[in-house]
């Protein structure tokens, strides 16, 4: 195996074992269990468990503000934008599981974690860009105006996290239609009371 092969092994595996059993929970020793490999071989490919999840959640963070960046460059109606962007976490959230619960999951790790400095902001950017499109939606009369920008962004966004939490969704297939149906549109039947 390549040494650029055995570096996405320990990669992929720290993911599972930090999404498993949290950041703190996860010695490099178990890492180095999970690929079969001593622990002073992890060192030669990575020199600490702060750079594994700074290389981990970095990727999944890249990921998503490019999609947003896509979003935001997008001829969009306001509520095509809130959907679009719900899409894109959803894809987000499929592509790289493990890195959004460990961010959900492990909060005061990724507010501390001076690694993770991009990370932190490119979440601020993110939620700011939520709040900006839900407020456009609700002046625009695509979204109701009974729940709060913010109220909504973090239900929407706890809900779709919630899709891929388990791992039922990928069970299930892609999600993402029937997820975006039924949180913007509900589940009641059009016209019913």
């Amino acid at each position: 195996m390549s040494a650029a092969e055995t570096r996405e092994e320990i990669l992929a595996a720290s993911a599972a074992l930090f999404a498993e059993r949290g950041i703190a929970g996860t010695t490099m020793r178990a890492i180095a269990e999970r690929c079969s490999i001593k622990a002073a071989s992890v060192y030669h490919h990575l020199t600490s468990k702060a750079e594994i999840v700074a290389e981990i959640m970095s990727a999944s963070s890249s990921h998503v503000v490019a999609l947003y960046d896509e979003i935001r460059a997008a001829d969009l109606s306001p509520g095509h934008r809130v959907e679009a962007l719900m899409r894109a976490t959803l894809q987000n959230f499929r592509d790289h599981p493990e890195a959004a619960r460990m961010f959900y999951e492990n909060a005061a790790y990724v507010a501390a974690d001076p690694l993770l400095a991009t990370v932190r902001a490119d979440a601020r950017a993110n939620d700011a860009l939520w709040v900006t499109a839900i407020r456009a939606a609700i002046a625009s009369g695509e979204l109701r105006s009974d729940i709060e920008p913010t109220r909504l962004k973090v239900l929407l966004r706890s809900m779709m996290r919630a899709i891929h939490r388990d791992g039922a969704a990928s069970r299930a297939g892609d999600v993402t239609d029937d997820a975006v149906s039924v949180l913007l549109r509900g589940v009641l039947a059009p016209g019913s009371p």
